[in-house]
């Protein structure tokens, strides 16, 4: 985090445009203070939500513990419906806001050894749903939207040891219809479009940014 607002900051002539607040999105007590954080650094009140927060603790399901469906669950589904309940007065006084999740291939489809991953990543779909319905004109919100993209495997830390795995990583990128598999730039267009006005009449969605991958059969 630190490393990207440095990044941005270059980027805009040294002027800062990007700033980074440390905390732990599990801590529900503390999410207000996160809020008001942002807020002071940014300098205006934080309307935009990118819930991106994850961990695939990848066991087999007779390994698997309560602590891993806790962190699991309290991060990906439980902490995003807290951290825009913080921001709710924010979208209130600004007429505006954009919720977006971060769903997952295996909100769709079944991968070994990553129940509690699935589990997750599949409520988060419903979950992008139901805050749509909530934070809408008949509970008295206007222009706030929650959406969700679902990407493909990413080359991140987090898929490390897939693509440790050559030719594990090799069979995903060919099930593709793009024929390779993603890079964190790939998602770059799709969270600017769900944060900006440009995606104002659409909610409650998910959009798949996966290469394909769901969209392709047998071949």
């Amino acid at each position: 985090m630190i490393d990207a607002c440095a990044t941005i900051n270059e980027a805009a002539g040294g002027e800062p445009k990007a700033f980074y607040v440390s905390a732990d999105v599990t801590n529900t007590d503390g999410l207000a203070e996160v809020v008001a954080n942002a807020e002071s650094l940014a300098g205006m009140k934080p309307t935009i939500l990118v819930n991106n927060a994850g961990v695939n603790v990848r066991q087999k399901a007779e390994n698997l513990t309560d602590k891993h469906w806790e962190l699991s669950l309290n991060l990906m589904l439980t902490a995003p419906f807290n951290l825009a309940r913080a921001m709710s007065n924010n979208f209130k006084a600004e007429n505006y806001g954009r919720i977006i999740n971060v769903g997952s291939l295996q909100s769709y489809q079944a991968f070994p050894d990553s129940i509690p991953y699935a589990s997750a990543k599949s409520g988060c779909l419903g979950l992008t749903r139901a805050m749509a319905e909530y934070y809408s004109t008949i509970h008295g919100f206007e222009n706030v939207t929650c959406n969700a993209f679902a990407p493909g495997y990413v080359k991140t830390e987090l898929t490390a040891s897939v693509f440790a795995n050559k030719e594990r990583a090799k069979l995903l990128g060919e099930a593709t219809l793009l024929g390779r598999n993603s890079v964190p730039e790939d998602l770059v267009g799709p969270a600017l479009f769900l944060a900006s006005a440009a995606s104002s009449y659409i909610t409650g969605q998910t959009i798949s940014v996966d290469g394909g991958f769901t969209a392709l059969g047998l071949r």
